[in-house]
């Protein structure tokens, strides 16, 4: 019973947008305005010019990156050394700009003289479309895990940057899953290694087989949560929906009397850090995430754990040979990104374990420094109260390309 509690609520998770419905359709017009709000919306708001471009991968998904050109202290010129941002699990590109104005890393580039660009990945909130496919009618387009993303969509995203900019390099900040697929996109388009100048790789994830959150609970039942999800017809995972625009509104906020249990879930599931937790922001964290993804990127997660390894997503023996021609998914080689690389890591981090971190840092052959912050959580290297002094300034300060003019 226990094993179909836990499938149910699952897949009860993975459902919610046929029951809550989609974001940008009613809501409350009180609270705060942010919550209803676009990344590039928000932007705008806090200020800030913004552009959009809309990149399609090889294989046919179409993928919105919001662009800051300049910042306010920073005006418009040419030939502005180019930084990408890529978020994690279940984000979108709003986690690098819903912080304060004067701490988050979107703002804090854009003011120093760089060219920002806010990347996007299939099956979040800027990335469902397709050329051929619906995300609410065709099941295929579902058809992926961090495996796409990191062969697919971070490369069609620099290399439309690159090419956008006519710039030789740039470099890349990476958080959670977007370090991931950036390991995967070094190692399946490896000319990509020479086109970054330095990546930064913030609660890095390779394996996660020492992952300490309850979401390993979910992980033992993989198998039969594949099935059902495929009996049922369920494909996505969690997205952007107005049950969250809600939670965020009435019960996340400051002076709500349930703020406390907003922040509990948030620890349990990526570490305690009370001191770093700044309850501002919780409503926009809420409101803006989880922003959705597909339900075999979550069991792809799972397999990582179970097995213990860093490998391509498992079909199955038949499967597996069909995609693979070998009865087990290729194991992947860390080995071969060649990037330099700066990581930042948390003790408190139940996701980017610190043993799972260490084997990763062990394995990149160009690792420039490993910057510990003992006290972190997952989430605090993009929101913490210290962010800025402890994370932000660091990137700043190890750019390798600094702006002409600020």
């Amino acid at each position: 019973m226990r094993a179909l509690g836990v499938i149910f609520i699952v897949l009860g998770l993975a459902n919610a947008s046929a029951l809550l419905g989609n974001k940008g359709r009613h809501h409350s017009s009180r609270g705060d305005e942010e919550i209803y709000m676009t990344t590039a919306q928000i932007i705008v708001n806090r200020g800030y010019p913004v552009e959009l471009h809309y990149i399609e991968t090889s294989d046919g998904y179409l993928l919105e990156a919001q662009r800051i050109p300049y910042g306010k202290n920073s005006g418009p010129a040419p030939n502005k050394p180019v930084v990408f941002l890529q978020h994690g699990l279940l984000s979108s590109s709003a986690d690098w700009i819903i912080g304060h104005t004067e701490s988050a890393l979107g703002y804090l580039l854009a003011d120093a003289g760089y060219d920002v660009w806010l990347g996007a990945v299939r099956g979040n909130t800027y990335g469902r479309n397709h050329t051929t496919l619906s995300p609410d009618n065709d099941s295929s387009f579902w058809d992926f895990s961090f495996d796409q993303i990191g062969q697919y969509d971070v490369p069609a995203n620099l290399r439309y940057i690159l090419a956008y900019t006519n710039q030789a390099t740039l470099s890349y900040v990476g958080h959670s899953q977007g370090t991931l697929t950036f390991y995967i996109a070094m190692e399946t388009n490896p000319d990509l290694n020479e086109k970054v100048n330095m990546m930064f790789a913030l609660a890095p994830i390779t394996t996660v087989a020492h992952m300490r959150s309850p979401l390993r609970l979910i992980a033992p039942y993989a198998d039969n949560l594949e099935v059902i999800a495929n009996l049922l017809g369920i494909d996505e995972f969690l997205p952007s929906s107005d049950f969250f625009d809600l939670m965020g509104q009435e019960e996340c906020q400051v002076n709500s009397t349930s703020i406390i249990v907003c922040e509990s879930i948030l620890f349990l599931i990526c570490g305690p850090d009370v001191s770093e937790l700044d309850p501002a922001l919780i409503s926009l964290i809420v409101s803006h995430t989880p922003a959705g993804t597909s339900v075999q990127n979550l069991l792809h997660y799972a397999q990582e754990y179970n097995y213990a390894y860093y490998a391509h997503y498992d079909f199955g023996t038949l499967g597996n040979i069909n995609n693979y021609g070998q009865e087990t998914p290729p194991l992947y080689n860390a080995g071969k990104v060649t990037a330099p690389m700066i990581t930042f890591w948390g003790d408190n981090d139940w996701l980017a374990d610190p043993v799972d971190v260490a084997w990763a840092e062990s394995q990149f052959p160009n690792l420039r420094e490993s910057v510990h912050i003992a006290h972190f959580n997952h989430l605090d290297f993009l929101w913490a109260i210290h962010v800025k002094e402890l994370v932000n300034d660091v990137i700043l300060a190890n750019m390798p390309i600094k702006p002409t003019q600020p």
